[in-house]
């Protein structure tokens, strides 16, 4: 039923015509996919299922590259073709979003029995990062541990809302496509850098491909973007496991263990690269959504999807060069230097006392540490633990 080839090389083509690079239609192809197969199409990981949901995020300066532009024409389009796609924009807290997965729906089949189904999917759009987070450091950081705990589409997750008290979401499959001005990159706080840092794709350009006055898609790019909906949609309807070739399984494992001892001295990186080849899969699987509906992956999308991870590494260089508060990196080198004097072991009540912090400051760095790898915690009854790991401890 699918009428293109291969549905990203189509949006590429029909998008030719506007001054954005296209490099960053290609990236706002990729969201559109995958935040249309709405947690219908997973890869099997052994022990765990994954997804292939992503967050995008455009780095590029006010106006210079039309980023906007480019990411409403993807938003028009998946929103004609996808009209059940739940999506949300503009400013947002960590409570707005939970109650905006939170959706229980109710389908009656042939014979009139009802079935309930639990659907958390949606796709966060922003135009600008700052919007999104906003300038508050409590609300961000609040917000920033939410994407990061709900990235992995788990089945389930617990959300306590102070309002509300506990809410459980189900079936989770949260996608971003936003932008940013790079001065606005400081609304992330310092301790997403182990956590929503590292699962981002980060999207940078300095100038337009071409400059059209008078921008004027002809009768072709019309025709294309009907079948492009009409493609999207019978994209979405897609459901099941997806999985490689035998070559292109094997490809993989090469690379993987190939890189197994890379070593990236800045966290800020690392961060990614610890994750680079679950990234890798997630877009293996969106090349092979756009090019037909067998749910396999061929090697030359295996490679291609590898091809894109490795290009993240440079990207990374170029958006870590941001200012953020110095705040939380004195937090943290209090929190660590705390630890390390009572031999790599402390209890929370303790780090309330010495440290001089409320309990939200500290649940902020457990978390970040955490994700991290620098702390793991425990709990016991009401007392939470934590242990430096053997690295932090050798450091000094």
């Amino acid at each position: 039923m699918r009428k293109l080839d291969n549905w990203i090389d189509a949006y590429l083509e029909y998008t030719q015509k506007q001054e954005s690079p296209e490099k960053l239609h290609f990236w706002v192809a990729v969201s559109l996919i995958s935040a249309a197969i709405k947690r219908q199409v997973w890869m099997d990981r052994g022990y765990y299922k994954l997804y292939p949901n992503t967050f995008v995020l455009i780095v590029a300066e006010s106006a210079r590259v039309r980023k906007s532009v480019a990411i409403d024409i993807g938003m028009t389009l998946v929103r004609a073709a996808v009209p059940d796609l739940y999506y949300i924009t503009g400013t947002l807290t960590p409570e707005g979003l939970v109650k905006h997965m939170n959706r229980v729906k109710v389908n009656t089949n042939e014979v009139g029995k009802a079935r309930v189904q639990y659907d958390s999917h949606v796709l966060i759009h922003a135009d600008e990062l700052a919007e999104l987070f906003g300038y508050d450091r409590q609300r961000a950081s609040k917000l920033t541990i939410l994407l990061t705990k709900i990235y992995g589409s788990q089945r389930e997750h617990m959300h306590t809302l102070a309002s509300e008290g506990q809410i459980l979401l189900r079936n989770l499959y949260p996608t971003l496509l936003a932008a940013t001005d790079p001065r606005n990159l400081k609304v992330l706080p310092e301790e997403a850098v182990a956590g929503l840092i590292g699962r981002l794709i980060f999207v940078t350009a300095r100038d337009r491909r071409h400059v059209v006055a008078w921008p004027q898609p002809g009768e072709h790019e019309q025709e294309l973007y009907e079948t492009l909906v009409e493609d999207l949609f019978e994209i979405s309807q897609l459901r099941g496991e997806i999985v490689p070739t035998a070559d292109a399984r094997a490809f993989f494992k090469d690379w993987y263990v190939g890189r197994a001892d890379t070593k990236i001295e800045d966290p800020r990186i690392d961060a990614f690269n610890e994750r680079c080849h679950d990234t890798t899969l997630k877009l293996a699987t969106i090349f092979a959504l756009a090019a037909g509906d067998t749910l396999i992956v061929t090697l030359d999308q295996m490679k291609r999807g590898i091809e894109y991870v490795e290009r993240q590494i440079p990207e990374f260089s170029h958006v870590m060069n941001w200012a953020a508060s110095s705040t939380y990196a004195q937090n943290r080198a209090k929190f660590i230097d705390m630890l390390r004097r009572q031999g790599g072991v402390g209890m929370r009540r303790q780090a309330l006392k010495m440290m001089v912090l409320p309990l939200e400051e500290i649940l902020v760095l457990e978390n970040s540490l955490e994700h991290e790898g620098t702390i793991t915690t425990r709990v016991t009854g009401n007392n939470v633990f934590y242990k430096l790991s053997k690295d932090e401890l050798l450091k000094e």
